[in-house]
C-alpha cells in the first residue's frame, strides 16, 4: 500500500506552499493507530497582504472529507466544533495546532499512514486562491508540543 501512496504523491503536481500574499509553513498530519480512520492536520498560514483572507476549505485525496475545526475547553471538558472559516488577518498569521484550530481529516481511504509518509492537502481561500502543501505524518508535534488526539 505504501507504493500506492508514493505513486499518488508523485502524480500530484508540486505547487509551492505560497500563492500571492498567502503562504503555509510547517504543515504536518498526526499519526494515528491503523484502526482510526480520522486524523488532524496542522500548519501556520501567513498573510503578507493588506487585506484579511479566510481559509474556507481543505481537501486531501487520501481522505474522504476534511473540515476546519476548533478545539476548546468548555466547563472543564475538551471539545471541538466545525468552523466555516478561519480568518487570517492582514499582515498576520494563524497557527493551526493541537488544542486550537486544525484540519479534521476524516474517512481515510488508504490502508495506513505512518510517520515518514506524507499527505497532500489543498487549501482554498475566500478569494479563490488555492495552495497545495505536502504535510509529513508525525507521531507528535514537531516541537514536542501539546497532544490532541481524535
Amino acid at each position: 500500500m505504501r507504493w500506492l501512496i508514493l505513486l499518488l504523491l508523485l502524480s500530484v503536481s508540486t505547487v509551492p506552499a505560497q500563492a500571492g500574499q498567502l503562504s503555509v509553513t510547517a504543515p504536518w498530519v498526526r499519526e494515528v493507530p491503523p484502526v482510526s480512520r480520522h486524523s488532524a492536520g496542522y500548519m501556520t498560514v501567513v498573510n503578507a497582504g493588506a487585506q484579511s483572507r479566510e481559509l474556507v476549505a481543505v481537501h486531501s485525496p487520501l481522505f474522504g472529507s476534511a473540515e476546519l475545526h476548533e478545539s476548546m475547553e468548555e466547563r472543564g471538558m475538551a471539545r471541538m466544533q466545525h468552523v466555516a472559516k478561519i480568518v487570517i488577518p492582514a499582515g498576520g498569521e494563524v497557527s493551526l495546532e493541537p488544542g486550537g484550530y486544525h484540519v479534521m481529516l476524516m474517512n481515510r481511504n488508504v490502508d495506513q499512514l505512518a510517520s515518514g509518509d506524507s499527505v497532500p492537502l489543498m487549501l482554498r481561500f475566500d478569494d479563490g486562491t488555492e495552495i497545495e502543501v505536502t504535510a509529513p505524518v508525525r507521531r507528535d508535534a514537531p516541537d514536542g508540543g501539546a497532544h490532541h488526539h481524535h
